[in-house]
């Protein structure tokens, strides 16, 4: 970060003490919304294998199947934002501001 702010001819005086404030909040409002998400995104992925199994022509078949299969990716890629919101900004902030305490 100190390469590029050198390579800008930019230097940062401002504030980053709002910054805990922002990390006190921003966990349980993300595990929130990941419980959400994942019990939703659970259910409808066990609706779905439902209907795969009741369906009697190959379209439906294919069509749950996409369906089944975009909801699980969907809910993985959730679960890894906020693992990556949660577990490594926090440290890239750290290796980037060091004095900085959150």
């Amino acid at each position: 970060m100190q390469f590029l702010t050198s390579l800008l001819n930019y230097t940062y005086y401002g504030d980053l003490s709002w910054l805990q404030d922002v990390y006190n909040v921003l966990p349980p409002i993300l595990y929130t919304i990941l419980a959400v998400v994942g019990g939703a995104g659970s259910v409808y992925a066990i609706i779905l294998g439902v209907n795969l199994a009741k369906s009697e022509t190959e379209d439906k078949r294919k069509a749950a199947a996409t369906r089944m299969k975009n909801t699980i990716f969907g809910v993985a890629i959730l679960l890894v934002l906020v693992l990556f919101i949660n577990l490594a900004i926090p440290e890239i902030l750290h290796a980037v501001y060091p004095d900085l305490v959150y």
